[in-house]
């Protein structure tokens, strides 16, 4: 449970809000969660979906001979958790358009770095599941185009023993109350195949006080934030398809620029520069600095891997005590100051008031 929680709930407009372990972009979280469980002492065998409400395991069906194996190319029974991450592209389409397909996979890679550590914590692995065909996965998954599943992972080991074929398909639930289908924003996606790589996550001992305790920074308090904690957050190690531009807003005695790899390679204040960038939300000046994360590629996995990376930094912050904040919302044509590469995506970090 510690993959997908409720960390902190308030009545907003005499409604309850609730914010999540993971950021999701206006707080929309379009992700769900479906697990195969199988031969794990004191659950039934069987295909469940997370209600992160309730916090429980709710049965779809119970399984036996049969299962999804073999949708992911598996022969033999996978003892353990087959954990399928989805995405409703409406709950982020009615407000973002078709900037929805960004922030959808940029909320998946933080769900992926949050299971990846969550895995880790407690002594296990993942292990990289892939099919070529997503649609059949979908279609015995009782998942209707308002839905993809994007990403599968195990966690446990293969058996000796044969599986069937699950063939009938399971219960059809509608994801939203309604929904508008953009046509465009559900072809991309269904372009997009399933990703399997798995996040090369540091472990942390309090993972469980860190992930419960991340939230998204909305102020920073610049003198906080030492230079040493400004370095180790600038060495945090990126998936190789990422580019990262760390922009030094206040330090100590380091000099404010552009940093690269650890190292000044611009001097200057750019302050105000970066402020408009990230439409001008003037939090973001109090920031001790601006990690903006680009890469060659425009994909769905590039935005993935930003998203992973953003949450490691999450997890570093608060192991740090200091401010983070995840912006997935900028002015794409001003980014190309600092990359001739797209910008993906951009963490704000900085000390605690």
């Amino acid at each position: 449970m510690e993959t997908r929680t409720i960390t902190s709930e308030q009545i907003v407009a005499h409604k309850p809000y609730y914010r999540l372990n993971v950021p999701s972009a206006g707080n929309l979280h379009p992700l769900e969660i479906y697990v195969q469980i199988r031969n794990i002492a004191g659950l039934l065998s069987g295909i469940y979906h997370l209600d992160v409400l309730t916090q429980e395991l709710v049965l779809i069906t119970e399984i036996g001979a049969a299962g999804i194996e073999p949708y992911l190319g598996l022969d033999h029974r996978f003892s353990g958790c087959l954990v399928m991450l989805s995405i409703v592209p409406f709950r982020s389409s009615w407000k973002y358009g078709l900037r929805a397909w960004r922030y959808l996979y940029l909320d998946l890679g933080h769900q992926i770095g949050t299971l990846s550590s969550s895995v880790r914590h407690f002594g296990h692995k993942l292990t990289k599941m892939f099919t070529q065909d997503t649609d059949a996965l979908n279609r015995v998954m009782g998942i209707g185009e308002d839905e993809r599943i994007v990403a599968v992972y195990g966690v446990g080991e293969r058996s000796t023993r044969l599986v069937k074929r699950l063939e009938e398909p399971l219960m059809s639930v509608q994801p939203t109350d309604y929904t508008i289908r953009d046509a465009l924003l559900l072809y991309n996606i269904k372009e997009v195949a399933l990703y399997c790589e798995i996040p090369n996550s540091t472990h942390w001992d309090d993972f469980v006080a860190l992930n419960c305790a991340r939230r998204s920074a909305r102020g920073f308090y610049t003198a906080a934030m030492s230079d040493t904690e400004i370095l180790e957050l600038m060495g945090v190690k990126a998936p190789a398809s990422l580019e990262i531009v760390s922009i030094l807003l206040q330090a100590h005695t380091m000099h404010s620029g552009v940093y690269r790899n650890g190292e000044c390679t611009v001097s200057g204040n750019f302050n105000s520069e970066i402020v408009h960038l990230l439409l001008d939300q003037r939090f973001i000046a109090g920031a001790n600095m601006v990690l903006l994360i680009y890469s060659e590629n425009f994909s769905a996995p590039s935005h993935i891997e930003a998203g992973m990376y953003a949450q490691e930094l999450y997890l570093a912050c608060e192991h740090l005590g200091v401010g983070c904040s995840g912006i997935g919302a900028f002015y794409d044509n001003e980014a190309v100051l600092w990359s001739d590469n797209p910008l993906l995506y951009a963490v704000a970090i900085g000390g605690k008031s």
